[in-house]
């Protein structure tokens, strides 16, 4: 059964997202964010310490909180410290994922987060990263240049990594953006789980997510909630109407 249908009793908390902005340095097609470029607002401590009031009333897990954009890094460094000071302090642990552009302020940013997942493109990349592999989630874009000997290589050479992941990408219209049979043939043969809209499984050690057709992966997904620059939240986790983020207003007045 959808846990979409399931009531909230039911439902266990996987992690929690944080988009801490719809500011981007960067133009990917495949952007998960769907109000891109929308505002200039950036997310306020207060609204994450709101926030992770409200998720702890529903879990007593040591929940992951993953901070989102857009793209993260645009906020400040100390900024970023400061999030990952509260979250810590609220007893959560704190992720984030970046495009990995801005090297200096990722390093500078490392010992305060309990790890950092990077989306890569070759082999230098990975091999930058591998001075802080303990802390370091390295992650590949399952787009259109994803092959089978692309993925066989990327478990091979991302060997010794804290995490390794890939995800596969979408239209907007759900079609998938990897054309290698090869690929779809293997993730046909391997176990998958739901988690709200997306499915994962593993593959050698290796985490791989994909969306369900006819669904999205910014809406209905129960087992994630996500929190906006605004202070809105998305509401189905807890089984309540989903707001329109961008003309409500914000929620814990």
């Amino acid at each position: 059964m959808s846990q979409i249908k399931l009531p909230m009793e039911k439902i266990e908390l996987d992690h929690v997202d944080i988009v801490t902005s719809h500011i981007c340095n960067n133009n990917c097609k495949h952007c998960i964010d769907k109000f891109l470029r929308t505002s200039s607002e950036v997310i306020s401590l207060e609204t994450i310490h709101r926030f992770l009031k409200v998720v702890k009333k529903h879990t007593n897990k040591q929940l992951e909180v993953l901070l989102l954009g857009g793209e993260p890094t645009v906020l400040s460094t100390k900024t970023l410290i400061d999030i990952a000071d509260l979250v810590h302090s609220e007893g959560f642990l704190i992720m984030m994922s970046t495009n990995g552009k801005l090297r200096d302020k990722i390093i500078q940013l490392i010992p305060y987060y309990d790890s950092i997942q990077i989306t890569v493109n070759s082999d230098l990349e990975i091999d930058f990263w591998r001075e802080w592999s303990d802390k370091i989630n390295i992650k590949l874009s399952g787009d259109a240049s994803l092959t089978m000997k692309k993925l066989h290589h990327f478990v091979e050479y991302t060997e010794g990594f804290f995490r390794r992941s890939i995800s596969m990408y979408f239209t907007p219209d759900f079609d998938e953006l990897c054309s290698d049979k090869e690929v779809w043939n293997l993730l046909d043969t391997l176990e998958w789980k739901r988690n709200g809209s997306y499915m994962y499984t593993f593959y050698k050690g290796v985490r791989i997510k994909k969306c369900i057709h006819g669904e999205t992966n910014i809406v209905d997904e129960p087992t994630v909630p996500k929190v906006y620059p605004n202070g809105n939240y998305n509401k189905t986790w807890c089984n309540e109407k989903l707001d329109d983020y961008l003309t409500n207003g914000t929620w814990g007045k």
